[in-house]
């Protein structure tokens, strides 16, 4: 749908979002004769020429929200406490950021997907083999000092004990799956995708100083991130890497 579209759907709802006062009524009982001057003030926001005056990630964000959010936000822009082009930045900032929650989150749901008993069980394997080269590691060395063991049989204990966690750090490595492909999930640094610029999170900051608020607006926010991180994770954002050299 191009910005012409959108424009032109808004402007439909532009009745509806709009308020605008009636005339004050006559008082009952006027008795000087004159009548009440008649006053007529509307107050109104083009959404239409809003929308236009979007662009890309803001103009998706914008056209998702309720009518009441639109109107309010059009609101700021009207009474001068926001510029058009502060809150194409301000929603952008508020998209790229929960872009960012909803990938690490549909990482995490993906990852624990795939997860099995033998799987539960090889971590807590792994787990124990990490306590236990830290244990050994500062009870023998302890042992050494307190026991005034000459230079050369410390120099030995050292090297046996060097064998015997590299000994574990294998059956470590082994568990964790070194030289196996596995499956890694990332976020390009810079990507403009998920990552706001410094004017777009100043944007950001403003209207949330502003005091706007919705849950509406959080509701549809939260709706279209899960959505883009979900086939982000399924096109881009899972590869299979492997750690260490490749086991042949």
């Amino acid at each position: 749908m191009g910005i012409s579209d959108v424009s032109a759907s808004l402007f439909q709802a532009t009745a509806a979002a709009s308020v605008q006062a009636k005339p004050a009524a006559a008082k009952a009982g006027a008795t000087d004769g004159a009548a009440p001057a008649a006053s007529s003030k509307t107050d109104k926001v083009d959404l239409s020429d809003l929308a236009s005056a979007l662009k890309g990630d803001a103009l998706d964000l914008f056209t998702n929200l309720s009518a009441d959010d639109r109107t309010s936000l059009g609101k700021l822009v009207s009474s001068g406490a926001l510029s058009a082009d502060e809150l194409n930045d301000a929603l952008s900032s508020a998209l790229k950021s929960e872009r960012k929650k909803a990938f690490w989150q549909t990482a995490r749901e993906d990852a624990d997907a795939g997860r099995t008993l033998e799987g539960d069980a090889r971590q807590q394997k792994m787990q124990s083999i990490t306590q236990r080269m830290f244990s050994e590691t500062e009870t023998r060395r302890a042992a050494m000092v307190e026991s005034g063991m000459s230079m050369e049989d410390r120099m030995a204990a050292m090297s046996q004990l060097a064998d015997d966690m590299r000994a574990l750090q294998d059956t470590y490595d082994q568990l964790a799956g070194i030289g196996k492909p596995m499956t890694a999930y990332t976020l390009k640094g810079g990507d403009t995708r998920f990552f706001a610029t410094s004017k777009e999170d100043a944007a950001g900051q403003k209207l949330a100083d502003l005091g706007f608020h919705s849950g509406s607006f959080d509701k549809a926010l939260s709706t279209l991130a899960k959505g883009f991180a979900q086939k982000y994770v399924n096109e881009e954002g899972k590869t299979e890497i492997t750690l260490g050299p490749a086991i042949k």
